[in-house]
């Protein structure tokens, strides 16, 4: 019989099982306790009442950007809050894409007894989680926000030559260099004088990443040279283009890949295409949208190999150019 606790023994590799493992005794224990005291809510929810409290009236994608939570969990969250009817929603008036989430009278009213027991709680769990514990998880946040596993991953024992990660916002301004230089290089393809707004558009990428959801990815050489960058939107609204694309639901997307000529062959653009495959899956979501021209023929075939299929309900116009639709199904 085994005496020794496993998941201790085997150190990092324990880490992620040992999370969940904390995580499961304590989901299950609060919902004991308030099973106890006869309240019908659940872990989690102190956050959305505590957010809702604070702003009022949030978007699911606002709640989901302020609580780093997946916009399919805050989801779920929600709707189940609706149900014990604390929570109501309303559509924008301006903007009938948009549903506000708000508390209902009676969240309102459940409010302040039920912040009088989340703070009886908080007395009991600074009994055993210290500030320094607090301290090292915000430490261990950052750390992967700024880098995640994936990246550090390809950093140590990639064979590329190269590696994914968040652009630095002090690379925007190369990267958005790096965007003009590649599109107007395409031939055939509008130059700066035919869509000025559109170049516009592309040295200034990195304004996009101030959108929820969106992100800048960059590939990078072991000496942190921008090798090439693309756009991932978690969500379609913020995506940009024309036509459609941006009333897709339960779907990511990418645009604007660029990678420097004097890098191609190495499997750059496929690499940050899969990056962003990754993270739509990471997010629970069914599809991912991209658009390609004519012009970018060596990317579209790269496409139609990671499985992307064309999707002409989302093809449009960018004023004489012609732009194509692709959905990849990831269910």
């Amino acid at each position: 019989m085994m005496t020794n606790d496993f998941l201790q023994e085997i150190a990092h590799l324990g880490f992620t099982a040992r999370i969940k493992r904390l995580n499961e005794k304590i989901v299950s224990s609060t919902l004991d306790h308030y099973s106890r005291l006869g309240l019908p809510i659940e872990p989690n929810w102190h956050v959305v009442f505590l957010l809702l409290k604070e702003n009022g009236r949030l978007t699911v994608t606002e709640m989901a950007s302020a609580l780093g939570f997946s916009h399919p969990a805050i989801i779920k969250i929600v709707k189940k809050m609706k149900t014990q009817g604390y929570l109501e929603s309303q559509k924008d008036s301006n903007d009938g894409r948009k549903t506000f989430i708000y508390l209902s009278q009676k969240g309102e009213r459940a409010l302040s007894s039920l912040e009088a027991e989340w703070h009886r709680i908080q007395q009991v769990l600074k009994e055993f989680v210290t500030p320094g514990f607090l301290d090292g998880l915000c430490q261990l946040e950052q750390e992967f926000d700024s880098k995640g596993f994936q990246e550090r991953y390809q950093q140590r024992f990639g064979h590329k030559g190269f590696y994914i990660r968040t652009a630095k916002p002090s690379e925007f301004d190369a990267i958005g260099k790096l965007m003009v230089d590649v599109y107007s290089g395409l031939e055939g393809f509008p130059k700066a004088n035919d869509q000025p707004e559109y170049y516009e558009t592309l040295a200034n990428i990195g304004d996009f990443t101030q959108k929820p959801g969106v992100e800048l990815l960059a590939a990078v050489s072991a000496g942190e040279k921008v090798l090439g960058a693309v756009l991932y939107f978690e969500h379609m609204e913020y995506y940009g283009a024309g036509g459609i694309a941006k009333q897709e639901k339960n779907a990511s997307g990418f645009r604007l890949l660029a990678v420097d000529p004097a890098t191609r062959g190495m499997g750059i653009g496929k690499a940050l295409s899969e990056a962003c495959i990754e993270r739509a899956k990471t997010r629970g979501h069914l599809n991912v949208i991209i658009h390609s021209t004519s012009f970018m023929k060596v990317a579209w075939k790269m496409y139609e190999k990671l499985g992307f299929i064309p999707y002409p309900e989302l093809d449009f116009k960018q004023g004489k150019l012609q732009v194509y639709g692709f959905r990849l199904a990831l269910a």
